[in-house]
């Protein structure tokens, strides 16, 4: 259950000088039905699929889909639900639910927000705090972007955040409308107390109606009270907030012992504005009778994400392509998922890796109606391309959702005793086992290189890829680049220290000349930031959207190691005198940072030790009523200067 909230309690709505609308909110919680086939040669699956013969009917149910899926009307997608329904009882693939109304009790109230001024723009990578709480650990984040109508370029991105083992797991979305400069908050809300967002599992997709209304769709991995993993799901109709919650949708046949992950997200829209489709697909794991692991993948699509009401899901079960039965042996699989067209026909790929020869990546496409997949990509559908005795992981997929045919699977590789990332990139429409291009090693030679992720743009060609390089000043990368290669490469789009736990995740934006943009999350992981540029000197740029702290806070200085110049950030949740003094280690006092009364907010300094010789010193924050530190806050860092 998820409770969405301006304050994030339940059942209470605020009123703030705006209308304000109960909230939708689904829980997607996906289950495998019983009796999966055991097996570990993908190939020999697939054969077994692939002579099935289709009924007179099934085919003439498909072909009149593709014809009103081609047309694109929206007083189409009432057949086209039924006709799903229709087919998926023949196939016998899976199950298509509608979502229910939750007790009418169970609802949140949405924040209000004030429209922002338009920014300039700089020629320096601008770092933007958009979340700031040192105190609370990040559990994800994500962005998506507008790319149609008079909106098209506005920015949004998503936030989830524990506060501590009694408070239930917190979401914020925040909206940005002059690329990236600035952010506001849009809506907030709060998980069920005792369920917990597995770390890094979110995943956010944009639908685009010609109607001028869109649709966020955001889906997550959480654990249960149980222990269970399942996956999460939920809705917001922008820029009108409305809707309502629904009851849990689950997989045929769940029990409590399936863990579903590494949720994905793709869309049809590019190609259909009135009658898309969002699809989603994640790792599983379980237990069969015998005791042992069994991994596979899982595959759905919603087949009406602009409705608010009843949001009909439809289920691919058992299995989507690949599954083994590994003994006694726990993997960490993962997958992703991209759609694109080929000649008119339109086609799902989905990619998965950590399988039982993880030197491979793995590869397997079907049909948007649902079928099982119609092919396998490669020799038994696996590539390991020009590293093949590598170990890869985090394989992740892009597509431009169009008929260009690039599609670029990114991925981390295991190479001469390091990670580093690299990317295979294919122009015939997915299928590697033919011509595609092996990219270098990317990141660091030396230092450790972490999971890639990737996005395309619409109906274009370019792919952006981001990764953080873990060394004393790390580094975050963003490519961009299209089936012939390499476009642009920064290597260091951050000013604060990244999160090796939480992946940055690249975006762009519409600023001629200069469309780099990303979020990622600060060392903790903590708080979320927005980098946009791609030319000159990562900058910082303290920006809360008038968010006061919860309580007193020294972070830790950034570069650590510093030389000569370092910045010292500090959060006051009331006005209250500062002082702020550096200390060597004799308990010298070097220099005063701050002397003064502040009101509440964050501030940053810089402290130049241009004049100091290479050592240890403290930086000691004290915090106390106004013109007055005495028997106030306190609080010590360490500091470490290299010449």
């Amino acid at each position: 259950m998820f409770i969405l909230s301006e304050n994030i309690t339940y059942g209470e709505t605020e009123t703030m000088g705006h209308k304000f609308y109960r909230f939708l909110l689904i829980i997607a919680v996906f289950f495998i039905i019983p009796g999966i086939l055991l097996g570990q040669n993908t190939k020999k699956q697939y054969e077994s699929r692939s002579i099935l013969k289709k009924s007179e009917t099934q085919i003439q149910i498909e072909l009149e889909l593709k014809l009103l899926k081609k047309q694109d009307k929206t007083e189409n997608l009432t057949k086209i639900i039924e006709l799903n329904k229709q087919l998926e009882k023949i196939t016998g693939t899976g199950k298509t639910e509608t979502g229910s109304l939750m007790d009418g009790n169970n609802y949140g109230s949405l924040i209000n927000f004030n429209p922002p001024s338009m920014g300039g723009f700089t020629d320096d990578i601008q770092n933007t705090r958009i979340y700031t709480d040192g105190n609370r650990k990040i559990k994800g984040i994500a962005a998506a972007i507008e790319q149609r109508g008079s909106t098209a370029g506005k920015l949004w991105s998503i936030v989830v955040y524990s506060a501590d083992s009694l408070s239930p797991d917190t979401l914020k979305v925040y909206y940005s409308v002059n690329n990236g400069v600035s952010w506001n908050m849009y809506v907030s809300g709060n998980i069920r107390p005792g369920d917990y967002i597995t770390p890094d599992d979110l995943d956010m997709e944009l639908v685009e109606n010609i109607s001028g209304q869109k649709y966020l769709w955001v889906a997550f991995g959480f654990q249960r009270v149980s222990g269970r993993k399942a996956v999460g799901a939920f809705v917001l109709q922008i820029p009108s907030i409305n809707g309502n919650f629904f009851n849990m949708i689950e997989w045929p046949a769940s029990d409590s012992i399936k863990s579903y992950y590494n949720i994905r997200l793709t869309t049809d829209n590019a190609q259909y504005t009135a009658t898309p489709y969002v699809y989603i697909a994640c790792s599983f794991d379980s237990t069969d009778s015998g005791g042992s692991k069994v991994n596979s993948q899982k595959f759905a699509r919603i087949l009406n994400p602009y409705s608010l009401v009843n949001p009909v899901f439809s289920f691919m079960a058992p299995n989507y392509y690949w599954y083994e039965n590994s003994g006694a042996i726990t993997r960490q699989t993962y997958t992703d998922i991209a759609y694109f067209i080929n000649g008119g026909e339109d086609s799902v790929e989905v990619s998965f890796c950590g399988v039982a020869d993880s030197t491979k990546l793995y590869f397997a496409k079907c049909d948007i109606l649902g079928n099982p997949p119609v092919s396998s990509i490669g020799a038994g559908g696996n590539i390991g391309g020009s590293n093949p005795n590598s170990v890869k992981t985090h394989a992740k997929l892009s597509s431009n959702g169009n008929n260009n045919g690039s599609i670029v699977c990114t991925f981390r590789e295991f190479n001469n005793g390091l990670w580093n990332v690299k990317w295979f990139s294919s122009t015939n429409y997915g299928n590697f086992e033919g011509s595609f291009s092996n990219s270098p090693l990317l990141g660091s030679s030396a230092n450790l290189n972490f999971a890639p992720e990737i996005t395309g743009v619409r109906n274009g060609s370019t792919h952006y890829i981001s990764f953080l390089t873990d060394a004393a000043e790390d580094s975050i990368h963003y490519v961009s680049m299209n089936s012939e290669g390499l476009l642009n490469h920064v290597y260091k789009m951050n000013y604060f220290s990244g999160s090796a736990v939480i992946a940055p995740k690249p975006l762009f934006r519409y600023q001629s000349g200069d469309s780099c943009l990303m979020i990622y999350s600060e060392e903790g992981p903590v708080n979320m930031i927005s980098s946009a540029g791609c030319t000159g000197a990562p900058i910082g740029l303290i920006n809360l959207n008038n968010e006061v702290p919860a309580d007193f806070r020294l972070m830790q200085n950034y570069p650590n190691p510093f030389n000569p110049l370092t910045k010292i950030t500090f959060s006051i949740p009331d006005n209250a005198y500062i002082k702020l003094m550096v200390y060597d280690v004799q308990g010298r006092e070097i220099a005063v940072l701050a002397d003064s009364d502040y009101n509440a907010g964050n501030y940053e300094v810089t402290f130049d030790a241009s004049s100091l010789s290479s050592g240890v010193y403290f930086c000691r924050l004290v915090a106390g009523e106004t013109g007055n530190v005495a028997g106030g806050f306190t609080d010590i860092k360490k500091m470490v200067l290299l010449k």
